[in-house]
Order: structure tokens, then C-alpha cells, then sequence
């Protein structure tokens, strides 16, 4: 009986494994994909929001790579995939006519500062599913605890304006969804380390200072 349950253990824990590893070369490909499209922008008209997109995805896919080993990171095979989706939604988005461009870009630009210096807060804690791969409290870090979620939704609204549309408007407040569970998953798991109660205390707000 005890053999079974060993086995059976063992089976379950290669499943998770595979599983992690195929979501892991997905992500990477994701990431990889999004470095293309954005260098394939920026080469058929280089403007500073295309130079932003292409630095961003950039270091989306350095700091993946180079992200050091997590002392715990989730199983749970959900959260996985809501971190997918949360990634990807954005190529969902597609272009609409009448759109209010220039305010547009320039909250698109605006989200892109904030995500690149979101990322260098960061640097190798970055995770897309939840870890710890240590406890970041500076840079951005300091104002709230999910700054490259804020970003991304930052840029997305800045997509939605120039690109408005009733798909694209329900893609953002879905991302707004997503992301905001993201923030929920990974707080519950980083609390057991006290670093980040300590943190939290400090920084009260999730996303936007003073409001969430």
C-alpha cells in the first residue's frame, strides 16, 4: 500500500514537473515572440513608444532567463496559467479606427518609463508565477507593491485609447482582473516570509498610491 502511494506521489510530482518545464519553454517562447514583433515595430517605424515596446520586451526576456533560483515558487498548475495569460492578452488587442492617438501614445509611453524602471527595481527577483526569489523593496518598490502590473495596465489603456474598441475595452478590464489576482497569489505566498510582512506594512498599496 505504501509502495502505491509512493508511486503515485512520484507520478504526480514528474506530471508537475513537465508540466512546469512546458510552461516555462512557453513563456520563454512568449517572451521571445514579443522581442520579434516589437524589433519588426521598431525597424518599420522607429518612434520612442516602438524603441520603448522593443527595450521593455527585452528585458522581459533577459531578466526571465537570468532570474536567480526561487527558495519557493508555486505548483499550483491555475496560477501557471493565469501568469500566461496575463502575459499574452495584450496580442489580443487589434487596431480600431477614431481613436484619441496622441493622448493615447502618450500614456502608452508613460506605461513604458514605468515598466522599464518597474523591471530594473526588480532585476532578478522577477517572476511570472509566484516565488520568492528574494524580497525587492526599492526603487519603484517603495511607492507600491506591484509596479510592473501597474505598468502593464498602464500601456494597455493607452492601447484601448488610441485603439478603442468594445473587444479591446473587454481585454483591458479582463487584464485588470488577471493581473489583480496575480498580485493577490503572490502576496499569499510571499507572506510566509517575514521580510514581506515587514514590507507590506510599509507599503500599504497594491497598485495605484493611495486608492488600491
Amino acid at each position: 500500500m505504501t509502495t502505491l502511494h509512493e508511486g503515485n506521489s512520484t507520478l504526480r510530482h514528474v506530471s508537475m514537473q513537465l508540466a512546469q518545464t512546458t510552461m516555462n519553454l512557453a513563456i520563454i517562447g512568449l517572451f521571445a515572440l514579443l522581442v520579434l514583433a516589437s524589433f519588426h515595430g521598431y525597424a518599420h517605424g522607429g518612434s520612442v513608444r516602438t524603441l520603448g515596446v522593443l527595450a521593455a520586451n527585452s528585458l522581459f526576456l533577459v531578466l526571465y532567463l537570468a532570474r536567480r533560483p526561487a527558495k519557493i515558487e508555486t505548483d499550483s498548475l491555475p496560477l501557471w496559467l493565469l501568469a500566461f495569460a496575463g502575459t499574452a492578452a495584450p496580442l489580443l488587442m487589434r487596431p480600431a479606427p477614431r481613436g484619441v492617438f496622441v493622448p493615447g501614445t502618450v500614456v502608452q509611453v508613460a506605461g513604458l518609463a514605468l515598466l522599464i524602471v518597474a523591471l530594473l527595481s526588480l532585476r532578478r527577483s522577477f517572476a511570472v508565477v509566484p516565488a520568492n526569489r528574494g524580497i525587492r523593496d526599492g526603487g519603484l518598490y517603495r511607492v507600491v507593491r506591484h509596479p510592473v502590473y501597474l505598468a502593464e495596465l498602464t500601456i494597455m489603456l493607452g492601447i484601448v485609447l488610441a485603439n478603442p474598441s468594445a473587444r479591446n475595452g473587454v481585454i483591458w478590464g479582463c487584464e485588470c482582473l488577471v493581473q489583480f489576482a496575480r498580485a493577490l497569489a503572490e502576496e499569499r505566498l510571499l507572506s510566509a516570509d517575514p521580510l514581506y510582512v515587514t514590507y507590506c506594512k510599509q507599503v500599504r498599496y497594491r497598485l495605484i498610491p493611495g486608492i488600491l
